[in-house]
């Protein structure tokens, strides 16, 4: 009964919280409804081809210099350097990463054209879904990821659990995450695991993110995503998740932003990863996932991050509105017992980083295993 009882209260939230948006959209204002309409024209450019998914997930093929990163006054007339054929070496290596395999972000069929890339399409709904156009694709309220526990001024619970470098001068990290789908209740909560390139703090802060993701509230649906997310300023007004925004260029025709992540791993059975690298050359931050490389950030995006990183981070961040329950964090199991244990139920993270910029195979790297926090993340 009891059982039964939790059971109808969870799906009863979730009516609720679908109901709450749809009810939102449904008082657009007229020029409310203009705006996101212009909003849409804007980030959906003309596709060469179009690939759609059974989860209704939509992939525009765009011409590689006009996808939305290319919308910016500081990309008029750039030219895209020549793409890395490889992460540096030092890296992780991926037999070692993936005990029992890569989990696949990659569209069907050979993905994309020649010289197009594969931009998720936007739908009203998800616009609809943030509230507003000003809170569409965006962090609000958060002060940067300087210091554990939760996040001084974002409205709800939001707290995150991590590990971190002392300060330095930083180029370059790779991360190996198991991928879990945690058991997150409605699309007001959120749940990620992923790593942190950071530079300056506070209102000054520069940073990207990148790693997988539950976000109802972001894609419509509970399954884990294969995100990134960039700021220059605090998470005040620039940047944004995935291509929401200028700022990252995809060049990879065949891996796309914000696609869902499968398989994933299973408590006590088969462990699935995706192994992320985020490294600078002499002027980008280069994006790869398991050895394939991804895109880049422009250097002329940042006022910090554009010569080095101060500090990496690695760890988990979940979310919750209005105070309430958080969602679980990483696998939401506790690795109580031994390591053998602890390995088929927790969420663990493998990392390397580098303080040299040259890619050689003389670069320092320091390979550590960690198990994050999971359930609930207090303050501390």
């Amino acid at each position: 009964m009891a059982a039964s009882l939790i059971s109808f209260q969870c799906v009863m939230l979730l009516c609720m919280a679908m109901f709450m948006v749809l009810g939102h959209g449904s008082s657009l204002s007229r020029n409310e409804h203009l705006e996101m309409k212009k909003l849409l024209q804007s980030l959906n450019k003309p596709a060469v081809k179009s690939i759609k998914y059974a989860n209704g997930d939509i992939f525009d093929c765009i011409d590689i210099y006009k996808q939305p990163a290319f919308d910016h006054p500081l990309m008029k007339n750039y030219t895209i350097p020549k793409i890395p054929t490889s992460p540096p070496r030092g890296r992780i290596n991926n037999a070692y990463a993936s005990f029992n395999g890569s989990s696949v972000v990659r569209l069907q069929d050979g993905g994309c054209p020649d010289g197009t890339v594969p931009i998720r399409r936007v739908q009203m709904e998800d616009i609809r879904r943030a509230g507003s156009i000003s809170n569409f694709g965006k962090k609000h309220g958060i002060h940067g990821p300087s210091s554990g526990g939760s996040i001084n001024g974002l409205p709800g619970n939001h707290h995150w659990t991590k590990i971190d470098t002392k300060a330095g001068q930083f180029y370059g990290t790779q991360a190996s995450f198991n991928v879990w789908k945690p058991e997150v209740r409605s699309l007001d909560h959120s749940s990620s695991s992923k790593l942190w390139v950071v530079a300056a703090d506070q209102s000054e802060l520069n940073t990207i993110e990148a790693g997988w993701t539950v976000d109802g509230r972001l894609y419509g649906d509970l399954e884990p995503r294969f995100f990134i997310y960039w700021t220059s300023d605090g998470y005040r007004n620039t940047g944004c998740f995935n291509t929401l925004c200028s700022g990252f260029v995809s060049v990879h025709k065949q891996v796309p932003i914000g696609a869902a992540i499968s398989p994933v791993s299973k408590e006590g059975g088969d462990q699935f990863t995706v192994v992320i690298s985020v490294w600078k050359d002499q002027r980008e931050w280069w994006l790869y996932i398991n050895d394939e490389v991804v895109g880049f950030w422009p250097q002329q995006f940042f006022n910090h991050l554009n010569t080095k990183a101060d500090k990496l981070m690695w760890g988990g961040e979940v979310s919750s509105p209005n105070d309430g329950d958080l969602p679980p964090m990483g696998s939401g199991l506790n690795p109580t017992e031994h390591n053998f244990y602890a390995y088929k139920r927790a969420c663990y993270t493998l990392v390397t980083f580098s303080s040299s910029m040259a890619i050689t195979s003389s670069r320092s790297a320091l390979l550590t295993s960690i198990n994050l926090m999971t359930g609930r993340s207090a303050s501390h």
